[in-house]
């Protein structure tokens, strides 16, 4: 097993791949773990990059705008990693900082132990391998069903929409990219409908990360209809109307999470890439998806565990084990080859 810097090392090399003279901003807020943010420094500057290591605090949720000093440094880099857990992935600073050029990383909230099981240990070419056949598989569909033990019974329909592959690698000028083990997509909103029940993680707010009991939404129209009974779905209802902004209960966006060393921690960035979990992102929808949503005041991620999918009637996962002939060997090399070099 490799360590923090050897895990940094891959992060700078295999999905950043600094290039001499590059700047990097590696920047985190009071709930990041300093030994990452600063392994990945040495990262960087080992490659010969220019690293700027920087510390910010904001008060309020994720989506709330950095220091305007910060956001035009932002434009100006080559690279950004994002380790701050109140992420800016859904602020405007981001958006001009990407039509700036600048290409970035988002890890929020990732400590060290995450580090090692979701970067270091993690063979890359076996999970782009995966990925790209999931991808391909999820992109041929026209209608697609989600069902859990929980209750979840779900249908949408995904028309002509990008689907986005998140392999951690980072290399386009302008792009934003993610830990690796997921692919997303913004699903036709009219044709979301039935039951999501989350069970594994939802956050923001902290209470939910993660959750203790389940939470049962109604959807229709790609929006939340009603609220199930419960505390934690209380506890959501109340956050999402606390923002009084409409946008809120849109559906952003759904995914599945591949990531072999990701379990439920109650850290979002690590629980949506869990292996074989359901994600579904509500609030602020970024451009990137093309979908029929615009940024909203915050952005929500929610977890369904176990889930079984249906792509056109046919079976690819099976409570939480993807089980289609076209994965079960990539599924395999997934979940036992490990990195070399």
């Amino acid at each position: 097993m490799t360590d923090v810097q050897g895990a940094a090392t891959v992060l700078a090399r295999d999905l950043l791949r600094v290039k001499k003279g590059e700047t990097v901003i590696v920047y985190g807020d009071p709930a990041a773990d300093a030994s990452v943010v600063r392994a990945t420094v040495d990262a960087v500057e080992a490659r010969g990059g220019v690293p700027l290591e920087v510390w910010y605090r904001i008060k309020g949720p994720p989506g709330t705008e950095p220091p305007k000093p910060f956001a035009e440094a932002m434009k100006k880099a080559d690279a950004l990693v994002e380790f701050a857990r109140t992420y800016l992935i859904t602020t405007r600073a981001f958006e001009r900082a990407m039509d700036a050029g600048a290409r970035h990383l988002c890890l929020t909230g990732m400590d060290a132990d995450m580090l090692i099981r979701c970067i270091g240990n993690v063979s890359l070419p076996a999970l782009k391998a995966f990925g790209l056949a999931l991808q391909k598989m999820t992109a041929k569909a026209k209608e697609i069903r989600v069902t859990s033990p929980a209750g979840t019974d779900l249908t949408f329909q995904i028309g002509k929409r990008p689907i986005i592959l998140d392999t951690g690698e980072c290399v386009i000028p302008g792009r934003d990219c993610y830990l690796g083990g997921q692919i997303s997509w913004a699903a036709v909103e009219p044709t979301i409908r039935g039951t999501l029940v989350l069970d594994g993680t939802v956050w923001p707010p902290d209470p939910l990360a993660p959750l203790k009991e389940p939470i049962r939404l109604e959807l229709s129209k790609g929006r939340i209809a009603s609220f199930g009974d419960g505390e934690a779905a209380a506890i959501l209802r109340d956050w999402i109307r606390h923002f009084r902004d409409p946008k809120m209960a849109n559906v952003a966006h759904f995914c599945f999470g591949f990531n072999p060393g990701a379990a439920i921690s109650g850290k979002i960035l690590e629980d949506e890439r869990a292996y074989g979990v359901f994600v579904t992102g509500f609030g602020s929808q970024m451009a990137s998806f093309k979908g029929g949503f615009t940024l909203a005041k915050s952005h929500i991620d929610g977890v369904t565990l176990k889930p079984t999918v249906y792509l056109d009637g046919e079976l690819i996962e099976k409570d939480g084990r993807f089980v289609h002939p076209k994965l079960a060997a990539l599924d395999e090399r997934l979940r036992t080859e490990r990195p070399s070099g």
